[in-house]
Formats: structure tokens, sequence, C-alpha cells
């Protein structure tokens, strides 16, 4: 026999128009058949007003002389101030080698410089030069009331410009009282 069963197993719904059956076995409902649906839909585009459209015409689309002239002056510019761009980079690249060579001349003039240097220091011998001193030419060591002590001011020497006086408190007045 035929056996109805509901689609929706939930039993919240109650109402009878949300509920869909289906009947399992040989007892099937009738489909409504419509007869031919291409005349219905052709009745339907007949029912429409038909519009008559003009023909399209394509647009013609030709530049006009003065867009034509700023686009091919506008090009112009764009080239001579990318060419401008990439002069600018090769005199750039150009003055960073010649840095570098500079920087390369000047480390091998010091390093020439500081061996030349060393060579004459170590040549020297500074015993000799005050044996030569003392003994040939007559130097005397100076005494401690020659010697006057003052404090610098950041100077690596002194300039005289006149005599220095003999008196010892006047020295002491002029120099302050203390030495190095």
């Amino acid at each position: 026999m035929a056996e109805i069963r509901s689609i929706y197993t939930d039993k919240r719904r109650t109402s009878d128009r949300n509920r869909q059956t289906y009947v399992n076995g040989t007892a099937v409902r009738k489909l409504q058949v419509v007869e031919n649906p291409k005349r219905e839909q052709k009745n339907r585009r007949s029912r429409r007003p038909r519009v008559t459209r003009a023909p399209r015409r394509e647009k013609v689309n030709y530049l006009s002389i003065g867009y034509t002239l700023f686009l091919t002056a506008a090009s112009v510019l764009a080239l001579w101030v990318c060419a401008g761009y990439l002069q600018l980079q090769a005199d750039n690249t150009a003055k960073m080698k010649n840095i570098a060579a500079l920087e390369a001349q000047l480390s091998n003039m010091r390093a020439e410089n500081d061996d030349e240097y060393n060579r004459v220091t170590s040549s020297v011998d500074l015993e000799k030069i005050r044996d030569i001193a003392i003994n040939e030419l007559g130097m005397v060591y100076a005494q401690s009331d020659q010697v006057i002590l003052y404090n610098g001011q950041g100077s690596d020497y002194v300039r005289q410009y006149g005599e220095i006086p003999r008196e010892d408190s006047g020295l002491k007045g002029l120099f302050g009282s203390g030495g190095r």
C-alpha cells in the first residue's frame, strides 16, 4: 500500500501548508503539463511593444590637432627628463669612482709618509746629538733658577715678544704662583 511520509521531520511546525508530502508506491500525482511552453514565451514577447532603434553609428575616433600636439610635447618632455636623469646618474657614478681612486691614492701617500717618518726618526741617534751639543758646541743644562714654569692655555708652543724680567716677585704676579 501507499505510505505517506513527511519531508519535514521537525515536530515544531504544525501548519499543513508548510508541510509537503510524497507518496511511495504506485499512486503518484499527475503533473500539470503545459502544452507548448515555447508558444507561451512567444506570446509574452509579443505583448511587449517593439521599439525600433536607429542603426548605431560607429564613433569615429579622430584625434584633434591640439590633442596630438599636446601628447607629442608631453612625450618629448618625458624623454628629455629621463635622458637628464640618466645623465645625472652617469655623472654621479663617475664622480664616485673618482673619489674612490683619490681615497686610494691618499691612503698610499699616507702609508709612504709614515714609512719615511719612521725611517728618519729611527736613523737619528739622540745620544750622539746630546754628546755633540755638550762637548763640541758647549751647551749646558739649565739650572733650576733659570726655568720659569707657567700654566699654558691650550697652546703647544710659546712665543717670546720681549725680555723676561729678572725679578722673582714680578714673574709670580704675571704668570701665577703654580707650575705644571
